[in-house]
């Protein structure tokens, strides 16, 4: 097994641990009462990078644009939700990825 799989396969199984841990904490956040739209934000995002891997999509315009705007989305949630610095910032930032996605080469 060369390099390159190796590495395909350890991204494969992280990406796979992080949308089960997004849909274990949606599950918590659901029975709780608190937090459900961070979660969901949460697993959509994990769950682009699923397809991401699976479709090996990550350098595709579409992906960057819906993955991007997921993390606006998140980030704008988080804001008006807490007020939170880091918040703005990420809201800020992906703004700035889905602009160069959609205005950049490829």
């Amino acid at each position: 097994m060369n390099r390159t799989r190796v590495v395909e396969l350890a991204t494969g199984v992280l990406v796979a641990v992080l949308f089960t841990l997004s849909l274990a904490g949606t599950y918590v956040a659901v029975q709780e009462g608190t937090g459900v739209v961070s979660a969901l934000l949460g697993v959509y995002l994990t769950g682009m990078l699923v397809a991401a891997v699976a479709l090996d999509a990550m350098r595709a315009r579409w992906w960057r644009i819906a993955f991007f705007a997921g993390v606006a989305v998140w980030g704008g949630y988080e804001y008006a939700t807490t007020g939170g610095a880091f918040a703005a910032v990420l809201a800020a930032m992906g703004l700035v990825m889905v602009a160069a996605s959609l205005w950049g080469e490829g």
